[in-house]
């Protein structure tokens, strides 16, 4: 695998208003982003690479409460999906149910726990 070195902004996915993206690895499919509406998917579908291990789950989540309260003011939903199977959802159209207890969010719904510890589990 070659990697150039280019400058992306992490909020990358807010200019994307429409259309679709995706990425690739080896000519095979690793993430797909796309539009729907308010809705903006990342469908992560193999992760080629190794990435340095992040803060613990439930560390996670909990920074991910500031960025589900601004999609929320902001009328925008990013869905977050394992294989084409939705897992998370962060802001507006998120219906959080019992994620809620785990959270302390209205604005972060846990779609699939297994599947988000897959997820987890490779990042």
């Amino acid at each position: 695998m070659t990697m150039k070195n280019f400058d992306i902004p992490a909020n990358f996915l807010s200019y994307l208003d429409n259309g679709k993206l995706s990425v690739t690895c080896n000519d095979s499919p690793t993430i797909n982003f796309h539009v729907e509406g308010s809705t903006k998917i990342i469908d992560v579908i193999d992760i080629p690479i190794k990435i340095t291990k992040m803060p613990g789950f439930l560390k996670q989540l909990s920074e991910a409460k500031d960025l589900a309260k601004n999609l929320t003011k902001q009328k925008t939903t990013i869905e977050v999906r394992l294989r084409g199977d939705p897992v998370l959802k962060l802001g507006e159209k998120a219906n959080p149910k019992l994620a809620k207890i785990i959270t302390l969010s209205s604005d972060i719904e846990i779609t699939d726990l297994r599947k988000l510890k897959k997820l987890n589990d490779v990042f």
